[in-house]
């Protein structure tokens, strides 16, 4: 019984070193790392922002078209509500994109179709 076990466990891993690893569907998605936007709270701080974008393989010419800005105010808890703005262009043909602050641990993500802008919010504990 036990040498069976084992006969059996050897043949699938040898069917599976013989089939090889599965195809990945990667180019189906491609990523931007935008540079980071710095902004200042109202209490003087200086907070980075980074936005990643997905983008589709068929747009990542088109990448650099992608704008985005951000601004901060009080969030009326003593804390800071960063604004993110990103601009998808009308070449585009959608995006998704994530927005953090990595010192606060806060992000927020959104999409958007073609020539729209994609409103995300960050509310950080500093002012």
């Amino acid at each position: 019984m036990k040498s069976r076990v084992v006969v059996v466990g050897a043949l699938i891993a040898g069917l599976f070193a013989v089939a090889g690893p599965g195809t990945a569907s990667a180019n189906l998605m491609w990523c931007v790392f935008d540079p980071p936007v710095q902004v200042v709270t109202p209490g003087g701080h200086n907070l980075t922002v980074n936005n990643v974008l997905y983008l589709s393989a068929a747009d990542r010419h088109n990448a650099h078209l992608v704008t985005d800005d951000a601004s901060a105010a009080p969030d009326g808890h003593g804390g800071t509500l960063v604004t993110v703005h990103v601009h998808v262009p009308s070449a585009v043909h959608g995006a998704f994109t994530v927005s953090s602050n990595y010192r606060y641990q806060v992000s927020n993500s959104g999409a958007g179709t073609p020539g729209t802008v994609i409103t995300l919010y960050l509310d950080v504990p500093t002012s």
